[in-house]
C-alpha cells in the first residue's frame, strides 16, 4: 500500500517511527525536568512500524507471500506488548502526574497535519478501493482466482470472503494454513494482485489530478510535520 501514489500525501511508516521517537524523547525530558532523573522510557510504545492490516500481506487482492502463508494464515503477527514502565519507590501521585502531565506536553508539541488534509485523502483511497473492486478486469481476475480456489477444495467468492472464514480462532489452524497457501498459488495463478494494485493506482492517478490543489497542500502540510519532528528529536536528544 505505501507504493500507491496517494501514500505520498500521508506520513509513512518511517514518519510514524520518528513520531514514536519523538514523544518518547519529549517525555523523557519532561520527566527529568519534573524531578524523576531516574526515567528512561522503559514501557514507552516501540519506535517500530504500526501495527496496521498492511502488515498480513492479504486481502481483496488475495494473498501476497508462501512463505506468510504457511507460518501466519490470515492471523496478523503477533506483536510484543511494551512492558510496564516501573514506577520508583514512593514516587506515588507525583509521579503519576508528572506522567500524565509530560504525555500531553508531548501530544501538544508534536501536534498534527491538519485534519482536513487527512480525511480528504482517506476518502479518496476509499473511492479509489471501491472504484477497483468494481472494474472489469478486477472482476474477471477475481473470477479466475475463485475458480482456481475451488478447483483446490476451497469454497470461496472473494479473498475477503475467505480470511474472514479464518479470524475467528485465536490462533492459525492447519485447514487455515492449507487455505492461506492455497490462496497464495490461486493469487499468482490468476495475476489477481499484480491488475489489483495497477488498476487502483490508476483509479489513484485520476483523483490525483482531480484534486490537484489540496493534496499538493496537505503534502507539504506532512512533510512540515516530518521536518518539525526531526526537530524536536534533535532538541531532546541532541543529535
Amino acid at each position: 500500500m505505501t507504493g500507491l501514489p496517494l501514500s505520498a500525501y500521508q506520513a509513512d511508516d518511517r514518519s510514524s517511527v520518528k513520531e514514536i521517537r519523538a514523544r518518547n524523547a519529549l517525555i523523557v525530558a519532561c520527566m527529568h525536568r519534573a524531578g524523576f532523573s531516574a526515567f528512561t522510557g522503559d514501557g514507552l510504545q516501540a519506535a517500530q512500524p504500526p501495527d496496521n492490516a498492511t502488515a498480513l500481506p492479504a486481502g481483496p487482492w488475495g494473498y501476497l507471500g508462501t512463505q506468510a502463508a504457511a507460518t501466519l494464515g490470515f492471523h496478523p503477527p503477533k506483536r510484543t506488548a511494551p512492558r510496564p514502565d516501573p514506577a520508583p519507590a514512593g514516587a506515588g501521585e507525583a509521579y503519576d502526574g508528572a506522567r500524565v502531565d509530560c504525555d500531553r506536553q508531548a501530544a501538544e508539541r508534536i501536534g498534527s497535519p491538519p485534519a482536513a488534509g487527512s480525511r480528504l485523502v482517506d476518502r479518496l483511497f476509499d473511492e479509489s478501493t471501491k472504484a477497483t473492486a468494481k472494474d472489469a478486469r478486477v472482476v474477471a481476475a477475481t473470477g479466475r482466482w475463485t475458480a482456481c480456489m475451488t478447483a483446490a477444495g476451497f469454497a470461496a467468492t472473494t479473498p475477503e470472503e475467505l480470511s474472514h472464514q479464518y479470524r475467528t480462532t485465536p490462533e492459525a489452524t492447519p485447514a487455515e494454513l492449507a487455505a492461506a497457501r492455497a490462496d497464495a498459488d490461486c493469487t499468482a495463478r490468476s495475476e489477481l494482485a499484480g491488475l489489483w494494485f495497477a488498476v487502483l493506482a490508476g483509479y489513484q492517478r485520476q483523483l490525483i489530478d482531480r484534486n490537484a490543489q489540496a493534496l499538493t497542500a496537505q503534502q507539504e502540510a506532512v512533510r512540515a510535520q516530518d521536518a518539525k519532528l526531526t526537530g524536536l528529536i534533535a532538541g531532546e536528544t541532541g543529535g
